[in-house]
Order: structure tokens, then C-alpha cells, then sequence
């Protein structure tokens, strides 16, 4: 496996072990839309309470390029939503809202991780 993708599901490992020990249910990982104009991935769908959560997972080793946190765009959160609405079109959760996480996790040279959650990011 490519090394990239490696860290990118470690880290979406360590994401849903993160949301899980805070009380929330992992009801999805890595959805799909592969048809149509809109074409993308969502790394996890959790649900917190009545409330439907799209998570947006960034892992990255090193923060010459600002980050995790900065790899998140104005592009990229519209495609999210976007992504998220389609999910909801499809599936139909019981959810009162929804909401756009997300979690940065930024890998030390040391191999420790640092998370950081971003709720109702965008």
C-alpha cells in the first residue's frame, strides 16, 4: 500500500477511536460517491446524540505546509457539504442536524500524534 494512504488510514483509525471514546457512534467510514458531477469520499460519519456528523480527516507528518488543519480549503469544505448532502439524500438518517468536523492530526518526528477536533469546523 502507498505510504500516503498508510498514514491517511491510521490517522482515520485514530479519528474514530477519538469520537467513539467521546460518546459518539462511527456509522460510516470512507463513503463513496462515484457517479454524476459530484464525485468524492467521506472519511467517517458519525452521529453525536441526534445529530449527523461528516468528519474530515487530515493526517500529516510534517507542518512545513501549515499543517493538517490548513490542508482544509474553502474548495474543499464546499465539497464536503456537498458530499454530505448526497449522503444524506441517500441514506436518510433520523438526524435533527448536521454537522462538518474535523479532525487534524499532525504526526511529530518522533512518531507521536498530536489531534486536533474541530467541531462544526465549517
Amino acid at each position: 500500500m502507498d505510504p500516503r494512504r498508510t498514514l491517511g488510514r491510521q490517522g482515520e483509525d485514530l479519528a474514530a477511536r477519538w469520537l467513539e471514546q467521546r460518546g459518539m457512534e462511527v456509522v460510516d467510514r470512507n463513503w463513496r460517491l462515484s457517479s454524476g458531477p459530484l464525485r468524492g469520499e467521506l472519511d467517517l460519519i458519525a452521529r453525536d446524540g441526534t445529530t449527523l456528523v461528516v468528519v474530515e480527516v487530515k493526517t500529516r507528518r510534517a507542518s512545513r505546509f501549515g499543517g493538517a488543519v490548513a490542508a482544509i480549503t474553502p474548495e474543499k469544505s464546499r465539497r464536503i457539504r456537498e458530499l454530505g448532502a448526497a449522503y444524506v439524500r441517500e441514506h436518510r438518517p433520523r438526524a435533527r442536524r448536521i454537522r462538518f468536523d474535523v479532525i487534524a492530526i499532525d504526526v511529530q518526528p518522533d512518531g507521536t500524534a498530536r489531534l486536533r477536533h474541530v467541531p462544526a469546523a465549517f
